[in-house]
């Protein structure tokens, strides 16, 4: 069968006088393809082969062969496959009787040497014994020790005599030897006695290289595809590159055939030439290459080059996963993509999951993906220790992501300072080496609310200013800030968004959508950004929590509602309770909204989610009146996988004590220790009746508020529910540092106990200040009812309060900013105070306004002054107009002045 190639097409060119390389068109030889060429497997199932062998009854016997795969094996871990390699190589000559001495003493050095034993080699004396063998007949032999005495490995240098080998091995035939003598002669070094030019020289070696056809030619000619992609010897050649490689791959060699694939898929060097591309890489696919079976079952996958065909997509990743990791996890994320597109796919993609996470090699991301899984199927609480188990393997591989999921574990676990300090010198070392804003947060949330001894104010303070300090705000805009932001541009503002947006972030993209469509922008922008947008689950749901808080009519609250089915559909988890809580909003709740509620908040119930626990009596108050009846139904469920607000809601209603301490240090441990979460944990413990709990939990409330008036106000008022008299000093310095801080319900607050006359606090000089610093802090909009409550005040705080109040100039103010109601009283004060018909006019001016904008009152006002002609010509008709319209919208006084007018006009007739 073996047979010597002769025909060789050599094209050699003219040679400059110092060329750094050699030209030279060394071309394949024409041969009939076939399959001759040993396969060589992947370093997995190379690995499977020799796992285990016994040294005395290997299957393989030829030498050649073996000896490659030990080259391969010593390479991908010299100590591990040491003995295994020693051990077989001692039976060499056993397989093979004229196996020579030489051989068997280079195969130990060699195998020494790539064990890193190098004074092991020198100790024997090993490489002095070769030196003292017949080495005439052993051109591969005299390259080898040549090597040696030239780098003086095993044994002094010796320049000479490692020249004089190198020349022997080189006119002995030996390639490696030629060719380390051309590239002497062309870097300027060459070797005394080598004559032959360069060209003539590469060409010998080459030749020898291919030699005959035999199943190691492959791996001889790819050498010489090699040498013309890195051009140190030839000048480099990648087409003539990829020819050899095409040569060795038409004689079955695998790894060439990828390597064909490879140069026209990154087409650096060379023309891509998509039918060589596929129909290499098929090649090499078909053969068990598996990284060639992830880049053709991508193609497949895409339909690019190839027609799209994802189940084969999915067989042929399936295939390269088999053996390799990257492959298994190549096959995962593919399974996990058709899943978000087709929920049909995933019970494959979570089976290739769950095996990709059983293996020792497996990526940190599929444990992560794997705890996840684990804690969404079997429950929050009742799958956290699996889920830990996966999750500290890739805290072990250096994965901070995993380091911050495993943390609410371990501190709901942390019952002493020294184990709570333990979990934090984890953080705190992620912190120190990555320097990541996420630990960082986990540090200061976990010394404000996770600490035995929280809260921690001090240590809290510290890393809450360094997570500041290398992280950004979020922009959140209400629909009336990007009202104004498009009426009024602000290129920062607006460049902050659109940071945002860009950066993933699904409320910042519904936001600059909506900003946009409110300012006419040019279509193709609007469907980049749309476009953009479907990248991200939950915009759909963001969006439609936007509208519903614009809708200002039906029509758009009903194209809210839709958004939200819309994102129900496309599998946003998020829009279940945001919707059902739009459903059953007070004044728009139906029967039928209250079916639609009820279907959504049940399978969400199951699935732990205390939001839609809570709004169950709203959906459906017979079969649950009060959340005791919530509760009963669903306390195994909160047991084994309830969040945050579904503790919060058992808490108050559990009567083992034991079961309680466990469900405030799973409320703890996964609060997001926020000042909403803690104030909501303080009623909860409130609730409870503990009273120690409530005082560290206001404490934490107190830290978290900050100062913020508004968050201090309902600090109070929680405070207040659950107080004894000996707690009033406390809260009612709380309202006041609220009221400092701004806050006009902490004002309020202070009202009912100043301001009233049964109160043994009522004070008129205090209420009055009040109702001025509440005026001083009042919105246009909120003029009208903080004036409305002055006037029921007191005639004494009145009378100190309207000193310092103009009450006609701030109800002009809260008028000119769109205010019905604000136009309506200040059109009464106009018309109270009126000496000239001009001054009526405006009066009746406002009314109109007031009437027109929707204020009941003012329609009826409006009707009054048409009746009688009160700064307006009278007109009967648009009184009667008017009427109706305000009868209408549900004005009882519209309703019966409408009968009067109408059976006045009768009369009349």
């Amino acid at each position: 069968m073996f047979r010597t190639l002769v025909t060789l097409v050599v094209l050699i060119l003219p040679l400059a006088a110092r060329a750094e390389t050699v030209d030279l068109l060394f071309e394949p030889p024409a041969v009939e393809t076939a399959s001759v060429c040993d396969q060589r497997l992947s370093d997995e199932d190379l690995i499977a082969k020799w796992k285990g062998a016994d040294p005395a009854a290997i299957g393989e016997t030829d030498i050649g062969l073996i000896k490659r795969d030990f080259r391969r094996l010593m390479e991908l871990g010299p100590q591990q496959w040491f003995d295994l390699v020693s051990a077989v190589e001692a039976q060499f000559q056993t397989l093979d009787p004229d196996y020579s001495d030489v051989n068997m003493l280079i195969d130990r050095i060699e195998l020494l040497l790539a064990a890193g034993r190098v004074a092991q080699v020198q100790k024997e004396g090993l490489v002095e014994q070769l030196a003292e063998m017949d080495l005439s007949q052993t051109p591969r032999a005299q390259n080898l020790l040549a090597g040696y005495f030239l780098r003086g490995v095993g044994i002094p240098r010796d320049q000479q005599r490692g020249e004089d080998l190198l020349l022997a091995a080189a006119f002995g035939g030996s390639a490696d030897a030629i060719l380390a003598l051309v590239e002497r002669q062309v870097s300027g070094d060459a070797v005394a006695g080598w004559t032959v030019p360069p060209d003539l020289s590469v060409t010998m070696a080459f030749g020898a290289l291919v030699g005959k056809l035999d199943p190691l030619i492959c791996d001889r000619v790819n050498r010489i595809a090699r040498e013309y992609m890195s051009g140190q010897i030839v000048t480099r050649d990648p087409l003539l590159a990829e020819r050899w490689y095409r040569f060795s791959a038409d004689l079955g060699d695998a790894v060439s055939a990828w390597k064909v694939a490879e140069m026209h898929l990154h087409a650096e060097d060379i023309d891509k030439d998509n039918e060589v591309l596929v129909h290499y890489l098929t090649a090499a696919s078909d053969a068990g290459l598996p990284y060639a079976q992830v880049t053709l079952a991508r193609l497949k996958a895409d339909g690019a080059l190839v027609p799209r065909d994802l189940e084969t997509a999915e067989a042929t990743y399936r295939m390269a996963g088999q053996n390799w990791a990257s492959g298994a996890a190549s096959h995962v994320l593919f399974l996990q993509a058709q899943a978000r597109r087709n929920p049909t796919w995933k019970p494959r993609y979570l089976k290739a999951l769950q095996a990709l996470a059983a293996r020792p090699d497996a990526p940190a991301w599929s444990l992560i993906a794997m705890s996840d899984q684990v804690l969404s199927e079997d429950g929050r609480w009742a799958g956290e220790a699996e889920a830990l188990a996966l999750l500290e393997r890739a805290v072990a591989m250096g994965e901070l992501a995993a380091l911050d999921k495993t943390a609410a574990m371990k501190f709901r676990l942390a019952r002493t300072p020294n184990e709570f300090y333990a979990v934090m010198d984890k953080l705190m070392q992620a912190v120190v080496s990555e320097g990541e804003v996420d630990p960082m947060l986990q540090l200061s949330s976990a010394f404000i609310c996770r600490s035995p001894n929280a809260p921690q104010v001090a240590e809290a303070d510290y890393w809450a200013r360094v997570a500041e300090s290398t992280s950004s705000v979020a922009v959140d805009l209400t629909p009336r800030q990007l009202s104004a932001l498009a009426a009024r541009p602000d290129p920062l503002a607006e460049a902050e968004l659109q940071t945002q947006a860009l950066t993933g972030r699904v409320t910042a993209i519904a936001q600059y959508l909506y900003l946009l469509d409110l300012r006419q922008a040019p279509a193709e922008t609007i469907a980049f950004w749309q476009s953009y947008a479907r990248r991200f689950p939950g915009v759909t749901t963001a969006q439609a929590a936007l509208a519903i808080k614009a809708a200002d009519t039906l029509r758009k609250r009903e194209a809210a509602l839709d958004l939200f089915r819309q994102a129900i559909r496309l599998g946003e988890i998020s829009a279940g309770t945001q919707f059902a809580e739009a459903l059953l909003e007070e004044n728009y709740v139906t029967p039928e909204s209250q079916v639609e509620a009820l279907a959504i908040l049940l399978p969400l119930a199951e699935r732990g989610s205390g939001d839609a626990m809570a709004m169950l009596p709203l959906a459906d108050p017979d079969q649950f009146p009060d959340l005791a009846a919530v509760h009963d139904r669903f306390a195994a469920v909160i047991e084994a996988r309830g969040d945050f607000d579904a503790l919060l809601l058992a808490l108050p209603l559990i009567r083992d004590r034991t079961i309680y301490a466990d469900f405030v240090n799973r409320a703890a441990a996964i609060t997001a220790c926020t000042f909403d979460e803690a104030l909501r944990l303080t009623d909860a413990v409130g609730r409870a009746g503990d009273r120690a709990l409530l005082e560290r939990w206001l404490g934490i409330s107190d830290y978290l508020a900050r100062g913020d008036g508004a968050a201090l106000a309902d600090l109070a008022d929680v405070f207040s529910r659950y107080a004894t008299d000996a707690d009033q000093p406390r809260i009612l310095a709380y309202y006041e540092a609220a009221r400092s801080a701004g806050s006009r319900v902490a004002i309020h607050r202070l009202l009912n106990i100043y301001a009233r006359r049964s109160s043994p606090q009522y004070d008129p000089k205090i209420s009055a200040q009040l109702f001025i610093d509440l005026v001083q802090v009042s919105a246009p909009e909120d003029l009208p009812s903080t004036l409305t409550r002055l006037r029921g005040a007191t005639p004494e705080i009145r009378a100190v309060a309207y000193r310092s109040i103009d009450e006609a100039a701030l109800f002009l103010t809260a008028a000119e900013s769109g205010n019905p109601v604000a136009m309506r009283e200040y059109a009464l004060i106009l018309r109270k105070r009126a000496e000239t018909s001009a001054e009526v006019l405006s009066s009746t001016d406002w009314l109109r306004k007031a009437a027109e904008a929707g204020e009941l009152a003012a329609m009826v006002d409006l009707a009054e002054a048409l009746v009688f002609g009160i700064g307006v010509q009278p007109s009967r008709d648009e009184a009667l107009a008017w009427l109706e319209k305000a009868a209408d919208l549900g004005s009882q006084d519209a309703a019966q002045r409408l009968r009067s007018l109408k059976l006045s006009l009768e009369v009349g007739q």
